[in-house]
């Protein structure tokens, strides 16, 4: 199987420390596929607040940002600066005419000009950098894409709740949140459809949870889908979550 979007690229990068944030450079670490089945090591940069994991350059990482990356045109909010990895591309887009990105934390900002060279990115000039909590976000211009990643771990089970608030006052003409496939995998399993998913039925939660979702018309888009549900870091994603709300005695 091969992703029907193009492979993201990944900014240079060089570790930094700014307290309470971090980048590190991890030497052969184990990493999984996310829309793809596949399973290995290698080095990778991981992002750190207060020694906790926030985000990685990973297969599973990279692979679940490309659909968002993919819609991305005219004005993008991106939600939550994180390691840039999308920024960067979506920045890159001829089709892109604007990029305001959303961070509440100034010093995230701060370290990714030192751990990287942001200024020089291609597309930065499109670039509006707003210092404000992802909740309180008022843009000024109509938005055509708002993407949404402001969580640390993946199958974050307040994702919906939060992108569903974010864009009532976003209002962007298509939406997406990170790991979304999560959460539809979820409500297939909930109304006994199965991990078969189709467009029609893709369509049909994006109508139920009333957001614009992004790819309703990408006929490639349940296949992979189906793929995060046979994966391994889907498995980990339901373990961690079942851990989660587990009564703790």
């Amino acid at each position: 199987m091969t992703l029907p979007w193009p492979e993201l690229k990944i900014p240079a990068y060089r570790p930094a420390t700014l307290n309470p944030w971090s980048l590190r450079r991890c030497e052969n670490l184990p990493q999984l596929g996310y829309f793809l089945d596949r399973q290995g090591a290698g080095d990778l940069y991981v992002l750190l607040q207060n020694g906790e994991s926030w985000m990685s350059t990973a297969w599973d990482e990279i692979e679940s940002q490309a659909p968002h990356v993919a819609a991305a045109r005219g004005h993008v909010v991106v939600m939550g600066a994180g390691m840039g990895v999308a920024l960067y591309n979506i920045l890159s887009k001829t089709e892109v005419k604007r990029v305001t990105l959303v961070e509440r934390d100034p010093l995230v900002i701060d370290l990714l000009r030192l751990v990287t060279n942001l200024d020089d990115w291609a597309g930065i000039e499109k670039l509006n950098i707003e210092i404000v909590d992802a909740f309180d976000y008022h843009p000024r211009q109509p938005v055509d894409l708002l993407y949404v990643d402001i969580w640390a771990k993946p199958g974050d089970p307040h994702a919906l709740a939060h992108t569903q608030q974010i864009q009532k006052r976003v209002r962007a003409e298509t939406v997406g949140w990170w790991t979304q496939e999560i959460e539809f995998l979820s409500w297939l399993e909930i109304n006994g459809y199965g991990f078969s998913p189709t467009l029609e039925q893709y369509r049909e939660w994006a109508e139920e949870i009333d957001l614009p979702m992004i790819e309703q018309d990408n006929p490639a888009y349940p296949a992979c889908i189906a793929q995060v549900a046979r994966s391994y870091c889907y498995r980990m994603v339901l373990q961690r979550l079942s851990q989660e709300m587990s009564p703790a005695f």
